[in-house]
């Protein structure tokens, strides 16, 4: 298996974690036996303290009656010392003994001694009559303990093996789900319709597919706005280009005999020409960046009143305006007149010739408001998302009259970003487009 796959990596992962559990899980059951044989221990040895102490204050014959109170079969041994200095030992308690005086204690296990006879619980105490030492072989608890614990091995090697090949399969389901989008984004072609097929589970990967999916779309229709956006630039540029092309070899056949030619073509080629400029500048604005220019305090009211009067002599419609003498605002230069050109400019595109355009510009406490109202087509609800996207034309087909190659507003709306300002569009009433923007002044 490719280590780099996710399968393996998760599969590494999950079984990290279920070893991990594992290894938890062995300590508590170690500290677990750990306490049982203690506690075992313990209570037996309380036993058999609880059988001496009845017999304080007693004439008890201890040599025939001290192994009573121990078990031979377990190996337990007592110690005996009487007041008259007498020493009594239990069947192997003097070599048990001698061996756990040389044993090894641990601090958290009070009483428990490690010897080479094996584990003992030791406990010494005093009474009128007697005093004892006592040890409680741990063997047969020790033998329960490690039984359980080898149990516990072999379910923990059985949880592995099934936990493993569970764990495998199971991510490799899920990770089957990952090679398949993986495979269907290789074959996916972008000038094509086909789409990732969307997984109903987990969510992530349902979230990443329709995501991609979503790019898709927005990538294709990028596409096929370029195309468009090619399209109509091909056409506004060989339009003028052939215009002019024209003039110039009527002025090289006809200029001598009738040099009245001249005049004429000479004035249609200064007006392709100009064309041809304000669709280079258009082109330009979109991608440069203010980068050695200062901002500037423009008077606002003087640029958008020479705009209107050029845009007056282009277009037959009726311009009203309404704005100030002085409004002053703080920009890079350029920038609002192209807004006040470009709004207008599409504005008086899309009206008819005997229609009315409203333009206001006001500034408030701290914003700029400069609006256009015109009673034209109107745009629709699915046009008014992509209006301010590059290339993007309400009338993509190039049999419409209305000259342009889609990019005025999105140079607009440029602007408005680059101020962090607000591009607003709604219907005018009865009919047409309000094309609305607010800017933030300067403080």
């Amino acid at each position: 298996m490719n280590r780099k796959t996710a399968q393996y990596q998760l599969t590494k992962r999950f079984m990290g974690i279920f070893l991990g559990i594992l290894v938890i899980m062995n300590i508590f059951f170690v500290l677990a036996a750990t306490t049982f044989v203690y506690d075992f221990l313990e209570n037996k040895s309380k036993g058999v303290v609880s059988s001496l102490k009845k017999e304080q204050g007693r004439q008890t014959d201890w040599t025939y009656r001290i192994d009573n109170f121990v078990s031979k079969k377990n190996d337990d041994v007592l110690i005996i010392e009487t007041n008259d200095g007498e020493t009594i030992y239990s069947e192997k308690s003097y070599k048990i003994f001698d061996e756990l005086y040389h044993g090894k204690s641990l601090p958290f296990l009070k009483h428990i001694i490690f010897s080479e006879e094996g584990v003992y619980f030791v406990e010494q105490g005093e009474y009128d009559s007697f005093k004892f030492q006592l040890a409680i072989s741990g063997e047969t608890a020790m033998e329960l303990a490690f039984g359980m614990f080898g149990i516990s091995v072999i379910l923990n090697i059985v949880a592995i093996i099934l936990g493993s090949i569970l764990i495998y399969f199971s991510v490799r389901r899920w990770s089957l789900k990952l090679s398949k989008m993986s495979s269907e984004i290789s074959q996916i072609d972008i000038s094509g319709k086909a789409e990732l097929s969307v997984p109903e589970d987990p969510i992530e990967i349902t979230e990443v597919a329709e995501s991609f999916n979503h790019l898709l779309r927005e990538q294709r229709e990028a596409i096929a706005r370029e195309k468009q956006f090619i399209t109509n630039a091909s056409h506004d540029l060989r339009t003028p280009l052939a215009a002019i092309r024209g003039h110039v070899q009527l002025i090289q056949r006809r200029g001598k005999e009738h040099p009245e030619v001249i005049p004429e073509s000479i004035a249609f080629i200064d007006k392709e020409s100009k064309r041809l400029e304000k669709l280079s500048n258009q082109l330009l604005v979109l991608e440069k960046e203010d980068i050695t220019s200062q901002k500037e305090v423009f008077n606002l009211s003087e640029i958008l009143l020479y705009e209107i009067e050029k845009i007056k002599l282009l277009y037959p419609q009726e311009f009203t305006f309404d704005f100030g003498k002085q409004i002053e605002f703080e920009s890079y230069p350029g920038d609002l007149q192209q807004v006040f050109q470009n709004l207008i400019e599409n504005a008086a595109k899309y009206s008819s010739d005997d229609s009315m355009i409203e333009i206001i510009l006001k500034e408030e406490e701290s914003r700029l408001i400069f609006s256009v109202k015109d009673q034209g087509i109107g745009i629709s609800d699915v046009n008014k998302q992509h209006i301010f996207e590059r290339f993007y034309r309400v009338d993509s087909s190039r049999t419409s009259k209305v000259e342009g190659s889609g990019i005025g507003l999105s140079i607009v709306k440029k602007i408005s970003d680059k101020y962090k300002g607000k591009l607003t569009i709604t219907d005018n009433k009865p009919k047409g487009t309000v094309f609305e923007l607010c800017l933030p002044k300067m403080k």
